[in-house]
């Protein structure tokens, strides 16, 4: 009598709520109440040209790198594709038969149990030491639409009973969620998908200074594969990365979303942005699809001696300013990643003075254009030039937004992606 309290209480909670994203924040509040667990992401599915998705559109209790990473993962990419695809088995013991994931010993999970039993298995969550993890399928009208995940680092905290009252919630909680219209629901998507790829607040760097800014998407037509990442190396090293997926949409997101994935985990095994480029080429070869390249530009910084070490593949050179005019750094030019099995990325290397500054930058900004040709790299040193404090968020949003006042609104648009790094 009490769970069917609690079910129905719950329920008209969701029920109550005005909005597609209130509703979404319901249900991972109240999953994280019941559980005691530290993180729940609500995931739809979501169709793309070539293959389905699951995208987070509520996010509560995760880490950034992990709500970043978990925020857009393809449908044949993990466990929680798995439960969301109903390829469940109930005969393996980590499976309910209601069709739900339930593990509390992650650590030792891979070692427990076969691939073949597993499936494909991203690892994501015993990286990020949660032993707990619970994956329920949401329902709308009898199909699984989405999934609530749940994770905690505590081992078994899936008490009895309170894994079957998620479940049963779920079963339900499909149907309330689409209830609100389709562009709510869009919308929310874009949001954890964008902040996934382009994060407004890149981590704080001792010796730099590191702005941001990105043309947002309205539509998911619209959505592009700008990413970046800044990884701190650790020993006075900084690795920022930009790159470019080819495409629109879903698909191109969703690529971008592993793409920049793959790029973090292989980032501190490799001693020099042209190795580790290599090294990204030969996994993406592995990963991306037929006909999908990424363009990239790799930019090892040491903000104790001013030494950069820039490697470039098929992505317009950063640009360097010493004063108000800025200057392609003389990178070699190498092909994109995922083309050539046998490419190389050779490397420029130059040292920054105290002030210097370096904006990289995808190709819808130099590429916006209108009757008098195109936005360039003048375009982008004139906006430079009448910042006078030099200051790097200001210089990104600047640029970004000269770019976007420059295309003639009648040609096609690209993603555009502006990250200023200065030299403290």
């Amino acid at each position: 009598m009490q769970q069917l309290q609690e079910l129905t209480s719950v329920i008209e909670r969701l029920s109550m709520a005005d909005s597609f994203e209130a509703a979404a924040e319901q249900l991972t509040q109240w999953s994280r109440g019941i559980t005691g667990c530290r993180e729940a992401i609500v995931r739809l599915r979501a169709r793309g040209e070539e293959q389905e998705w699951l995208a987070a559109c509520s996010v509560a209790g995760a880490s950034g790198a992990f709500a970043r990473d978990e925020s857009l993962i393809s449908l044949s990419e993990c466990l929680c594709g798995r439960v969301t695809a109903g390829t469940t088995n109930a005969d393996l013991p980590f499976f309910t038969p209601g069709g739900s994931f339930c593990w509390g010993r992650m650590s030792t999970f891979a070692e427990k149990f076969s691939a073949e039993q597993t499936g494909s298995f991203r690892g994501r969550c015993v990286a990020e030491g949660y032993e707990s993890v619970a994956i329920f399928p949401l329902k709308s009208r009898g199909r699984v639409m989405g999934s609530l995940h749940l994770a905690d680092p505590r081992p078994d905290v899936f008490g009895e009973g309170v894994a079957p009252m998620v479940e049963s919630v779920c079963r339900l909680a499909g149907d309330v969620l689409l209830r609100h219209r389709e562009d709510e629901q869009e919308r929310s998507l874009l949001d954890k998908i964008q902040c996934a790829l382009l994060p407004m607040n890149p981590p704080p760097v001792a010796g730099l200074s590191i702005g941001v800014s990105f043309d947002s998407a309205t539509e998911m037509a619209r959505l592009g594969g700008d990413f970046y990442d800044v990884i701190d190396l650790g020993q006075g090293r900084v690795l920022v990365l930009v790159g470019d997926v080819c495409g629109k949409g879903l698909e191109a997101a969703g690529i971008a979303t592993q793409t920049r994935f793959a790029l973090q985990a292989l980032a501190g095994g490799t001693p020099n942005p042209g190795e580790f480029l290599q090294a990204a080429n030969r996994v993406l070869l592995a990963r991306l699809p037929s006909g999908r390249f990424v363009t990239a530009v790799a930019c090892l910084i040491e903000p104790e001696t001013g030494l950069i070490s820039i490697s470039s593949a098929g992505h317009p050179s950063p640009l360097r300013f010493e004063d108000s005019h800025g200057s392609e750094i003389d990178a070699p030019h190498n092909p994109p990643l995922g083309l050539f099995p046998e490419a190389s990325f050779p490397e420029a290397s130059e040292r920054l003075s105290s002030g210097d500054l370096l904006v990289i930058y995808t190709d819808g900004v130099s590429d916006s254009r209108c009757s008098d040709g195109e936005f360039g790299i003048d375009g982008i040193s004139s906006v430079v030039g009448g910042v006078p404090d030099r200051d790097p968020e200001r210089i990104a949003s600047d640029v970004c937004a000269a770019a976007i006042d420059y295309h003639d609104s009648s040609l096609p648009a690209d993603d555009r992606l502006v990250v200023a790094v200065r030299l403290n």
